[in-house]
């Protein structure tokens, strides 16, 4: 969504960073990665999981974007590695089963007192038009495309990993979505095809007559992000994970 570039400098903005920081970018979000990368003196490293992914990102990205191809489950990084490591809403894209996974890793590799700071979507519309993006969000949940994890799954999935001082702020900046990228949504939905694996899914009556509900529903009060929600924890100072290397 490079429509949305301000959204991700006010995340990174609020979250705060020196110059001197070890940051990490978790999921194949560059832009995150690149707006990071113009604040901080060091390499940001970027977490995702194929290759194609690491491939487009060294495409499109400066020289201190370093993609690292891992399992999210499974970093590669040594323990007290990162001040801060962010999600621009990564975890949406990561099934309920491996996301605390990811974050006990997350929490393994973070230094003492480091932040983690992720964004997931909100699933309270304020207007209609953000009812639009409701309903393309829970078709792509339909499809195995995504994940719309509860804010109080996230909240327990973090105290379990370990972390201290969970915040949670809403996050509602009325951005609309040009007319350009709806269209490239239609797309995604009349193919029923994965945009991020390739995959083809099969598309059932349900989701069928979901996908016209939204073309009705954009149609007529066009598409505006949801809000968002934005999560930040401390790593606790006492610390009792083992490194995998």
């Amino acid at each position: 969504m490079p429509y949305a570039v301000y959204d991700r400098d006010a995340f990174v903005t609020r979250t705060g960073l020196g110059p001197d920081m070890q940051v990490l970018n978790i999921g194949p979000d560059y832009i995150t990665a690149s707006q990071v990368a113009k604040s901080v003196e060091t390499a940001v490293a970027v977490a995702v999981p194929d290759t194609g992914q690491a491939q487009g990102i060294r495409s499109t990205s400066t020289n201190n974007v370093a993609p690292v191809v891992t399992k999210y489950s499974h970093q590669p990084f040594k323990g007290n590695s990162f001040d801060i490591i962010f999600s621009y809403h990564a975890v949406n894209y990561i099934q309920p089963g491996e996301v605390p996974g990811l974050l006990r890793e997350v929490n393994r590799i973070l230094k003492e007192n480091g932040r983690f700071a992720s964004m997931v979507w909100s699933q309270k519309p304020t207007n209609k038009a953000q009812s639009s993006h409701l309903m393309l969000l829970e078709i792509l949940e339909k499809l195995g495309m995504l994940y719309l994890h509860k804010f109080d799954e996230i909240s327990r999935w973090l105290e379990g990993a370990g972390f201290e001082e969970i915040t949670m702020e809403l996050v509602n900046r009325n951005i609309t979505v040009p007319d350009n990228w709806v269209r490239t949504h239609l797309k995604w939905l009349e193919r029923g095809t994965d945009k991020y694996s390739g995959k083809k899914v099969t598309v059932s009556q349900d989701i069928e007559k979901a996908i016209e509900d939204y073309k009705i529903h954009v149609k007529e009060h066009g598409e505006e992000l949801l809000p968002s929600i934005q999560f930040t924890a401390r790593r606790s100072a006492v610390h009792l994970g083992i490194d995998i290397l």
